[in-house]
């Protein structure tokens, strides 16, 4: 009897207003507000990864107007020290400690062997004596390796790293003078002195010395100073942003830049050939009978010097500049306003000076 009132009673409740529709049954609605669940960016310091935050959506309910109160959850901040792990070609994991190290060591080599040096950044020394051996000394980081390939006509050295290139490495070696030398850098400054059979150099940024050295002598760099002292043999010089001196050398001559000065003293050739694009020439030095002297640039001065016993051929040409001569000239034939030539004592030796924007300078020694 109870149970049956209260039905009747629920059914009232839910009944409509309008007493000509009758209730078939209960209308339940559920509605459930969202709710949120946010993670804040994980934020990892030695790889920089940043994980974005995602919400969590459930339907909510409700049962005649009761709803459930909204709640949310929070991650707190996850914070992760910084690591340093190095992977290397010995296929393990290390934590990375590096210091400087240093080597010394002295061993027998052929003293007609030649010597080659690789080197990514640094410095090389190299000086002769009068021994069959070598003496390399050597300052390097202690994740490098510095390797020597041996054979009787061959010497290799060259640095080794778990992580890619190597890291700068000071090279300080003494050799048999006899040796040749073959030295590549990529950022290194190279010096070589007393290397009496045969030089050869190239970086791509550091300065080059060259000195008390003999044989053919090649050197390159893109950009980096060049100077060549004391030596004798024959010279191939060649720089992009490079300025190139020589100064008391003997044997025959081609030097190149393309941005930069080349400048001759005290040489002894009878075949001298210099250009250069953006820079001035200068030379002081024997002109010998017989011999040919070509000075050239397209945007500088040409300077020559010359001794008063002179006996030369000498053609001049200049675009947009003024031929300039501290002695009297006469000349010989003119082509244009801006090319002609004449002859410094009895002829012989023929020298040509070309500017095409720039003054050409002759000075009496």
């Amino acid at each position: 009897m109870f149970t049956e009132l209260l039905v009747g009673t629920l059914m009232a409740v839910a009944s409509p207003q309008d007493q000509g529709e009758r209730a078939d049954g209960w209308d339940i609605g559920i509605e459930i507000p969202s709710v949120e669940v946010q993670i804040p960016a994980i934020e990892i310091p030695s790889f920089d990864i940043e994980v974005p935050g995602f919400a969590i959506v459930v339907p909510g309910f409700a049962y005649d107007g009761f709803e459930l109160a909204n709640f949310s959850i929070e991650i707190p901040e996850l914070d992760i020290p910084s690591l340093y792990i190095a992977v290397g070609d010995w296929q393990d994991w290390e934590v990375r400690h590096v210091q400087d190290t240093e080597i010394d060591t002295t061993f027998s080599v052929n003293p007609k062997a030649q010597l080659a040096i690789r080197n990514h950044a640094g410095v090389i020394n190299i000086q002769t004596w009068q021994r069959n051996q070598i003496r390399l000394k050597a300052r390097h980081s202690s994740d490098d390796k510095i390797k020597v390939f041996q054979s009787e006509s061959s010497v290799s050295i060259k640095s080794q790293s778990r992580h890619g290139h190597p890291d700068e490495v000071d090279y300080e070696l003494t050799i048999p003078n006899g040796m040749a030398v073959d030295l590549w850098g990529f950022s290194t400054d190279i010096s070589v002195d007393g290397v009496a059979n045969g030089v050869r150099v190239e970086t791509m940024e550091g300065d080059i010395e060259v000195s008390n050295s003999g044989g053919e002598i090649s050197i390159r760099s893109v950009d980096g100073d060049i100077a060549i002292a004391k030596s004798t043999g024959r010279f191939e010089v060649n720089g992009v942003e490079s300025n190139i001196t020589m100064t008391d050398v003997e044997g025959g001559i081609f030097a190149e830049s393309i941005e930069g000065d080349i400048h001759f003293q005290v040489v002894g050739s009878t075949e001298v050939e210099a250009k250069t694009v953006d820079g001035d020439v200068s030379y002081d030095g024997q002109i010998r009978d017989g011999g040919r002297y070509r000075l050239s640039t397209h945007d500088g001065d040409v300077i020559l010097t010359v001794p008063a016993d002179v006996n030369a051929d000498v053609s001049v040409a200049t675009f947009d500049g003024e031929f300039l001569a501290e002695f009297p000239v006469k000349l010989d034939r003119a082509e244009a306003s801006r090319k002609f030539s004449f002859v410094l004592g009895k002829g012989g030796a023929r020298i040509e000076l070309n500017s095409f924007d720039g003054n050409i300078q002759l000075i009496r020694k």
